[in-house]
């Protein structure tokens, strides 16, 4: 589905009379809370340089949703969120420049893994509502039903909105629980 079409069936779903800027700003952070529930593994790959010890990644990686680093055949432990031990090896991701530090720098040229996952990076707008949401096709009509919540609640319809609520949000406990310790790339 695309982002046209989400809004036409919320408000198919909840008469309203919400500015279409209002709903492509709610769908913006509704696709951003898809993420926070569902954990999608998204993978990325780097090649080190030896004695060096920063990498610049991708912009869609966070330190939060980063649970596992490995260079060649070592584990690096996040000093963010780990008992890190003087002998291990760690590192730092910094989410403005984007950039992994490892401790010890690795010795030699090696494969560098990293698995994190994804986050919703778009920013819906009026300019172009043939965008789709960030998230796997069959999980775009629970957006329907968010947005259909998000809309019950400005027209002061709690029953509406709670019982969307509910359905949207079983949707992405559902989601949670099939993505639960799968990798993709």
């Amino acid at each position: 589905m695309n982002i046209a079409s989400i809004l036409g069936e919320a408000s198919i779903l909840v008469p309203h009379d919400v500015t279409v800027v209002d709903q492509l700003a709610a769908l913006t952070e509704i696709n951003r809370d898809f993420f926070n529930v569902v954990k999608i593994p998204k993978q990325a790959r780097f090649s080190t340089v030896a004695s060096q010890n920063e990498y610049t990644l991708a912009s869609d990686i966070r330190q939060k949703n980063i649970d596992l680093v490995m260079v060649g055949m070592f584990r690096y432990r996040s000093l963010d969120s780990e008992a890190v031990t003087p002998f291990q090896n760690a590192y730092t991701f910094d989410d403005i420049e984007h950039k992994l530090t490892l401790w010890p720098a690795p010795y030699d040229t090696l494969e560098g893994f990293l698995r994190y996952h994804r986050i919703g990076t778009s920013n819906f707008t009026s300019d172009n509502l043939g965008a789709v949401p960030d998230a796997p096709e069959e999980y775009h009509w629970s957006y329907v039903l968010a947005l259909a919540a998000y809309l019950a609640n400005t027209q002061d319809d709690a029953i509406k909105a709670a019982n969307y609520e509910a359905q949207y949000k079983a949707m992405w406990n559902v989601a949670a629980q099939n993505y639960s310790g799968a990798v993709s790339t």
